[in-house]
């Protein structure tokens, strides 16, 4: 200690014993810190909380789906898409939805070794996103519950970005649900007419 007082000015030592100032300083250091751990919290909470407006609005459209006696055309599921965009708060034009009816063709009891056979009945979607074929059903395999045989469900996909409105380390996030139903009042929903 003695040779450090040897070679350090008076001044500093002053410095060095007095604290005056200290909360000063540390506020100014802290200050960024606490501003951002403040903003990412509210980011995070919009980013959850889009999520969940994400969920309940798609199964708000397959609610209502459900319901439909009717047969439905491009027009209808169009204005569910609005529909969807207006729950969701979504104005992005990537916001997609598509519905695709499909059938347990053979094979759908749970002990079966053989695995089941699905039919995609057919199927819609909105913009540039394609319908679901055939080949493509099978990834969705595990998102649709065991039914009876020759039994109708219908799937409903959204999908809507997510641009967080604060840059604190958050991606732009790709927001993708899946809702499967049945129709309530009528063995299966047709595709503009029901003719088998």
């Amino acid at each position: 200690m003695s040779t450090l007082k040897k070679f350090t000015p008076k001044s500093l030592r002053r410095f060095a014993k007095r604290d005056e100032g200290s909360m000063s300083v540390e506020a100014i250091l802290m200050f960024p810190l606490l501003t951002w751990a403040y903003v990412a919290t509210f980011a995070f909470f919009d980013a959850f909380q889009a999520r969940s407006v994400n969920l309940k609005a798609t199964f708000t459209v397959a609610d209502m789906i459900s319901r439909e006696l009717n047969t439905v055309d491009a027009d209808y599921i169009d204005g569910l898409l609005k529909l969807f965009n207006s729950l969701a708060d979504s104005a992005d034009e990537e916001t997609w939805l598509r519905i695709t009816s499909i059938r347990c063709v053979s094979d759908c009891d749970i002990g079966d070794e053989n695995p089941r056979v699905l039919s995609n009945e057919w199927s819609y979607a909105t913009g540039s996103t394609p319908a679901l074929t055939q080949e493509t059903l099978m990834s969705f395999d595990g998102a649709i519950p065991v039914m009876p045989e020759d039994d109708y469900v219908l799937m409903i996909e959204t999908n809507m970005s997510y641009q967080p409105t604060f840059n604190v380390g958050l991606p732009v996030l790709e927001m993708n649900e899946i809702a499967v139903t049945r129709s309530r009042f009528v063995p299966r929903l047709c595709w503009e007419s029901c003719n088998s």
